[in-house]
């Protein structure tokens, strides 16, 4: 990976649009307590998932059950946001 790659403007603004309304879906979801009660074929995809950083979609493993997969992701896509915004706030806005 390069640690020095740049990102064009518009779509670093586009990212942190996909980033908010990522956030507010995981949010509803886990209002919904969708996938908490059975399984759930989303849950399962998004778990399946094999990226970057495998690791990204594993607390979705706690949906079952114990209802905080979609509490957690939604954190950490905040988090991942908030520090894009932090560090490149002149060029996003």
């Amino acid at each position: 990976m390069n640690t020095e790659a740049t990102v064009r403007t518009e779509d670093l603004g586009h990212a942190l649009d996909y980033l908010e309304g990522l956030q507010l879906i995981l949010e509803t979801l886990h209002k919904e307590r969708r996938g908490r009660e059975e399984s759930d074929d989303i849950v399962d995809q998004l778990h399946a998932l094999d990226g970057y950083y495998p690791t990204s979609w594993d607390p979705i493993r706690y949906q079952f059950g114990v209802g905080q997969g979609w509490s957690y992701v939604a954190h950490n896509v905040g988090e991942l946001r908030a520090r894009l915004l932090e560090g490149y706030s002149d060029a996003a806005l």
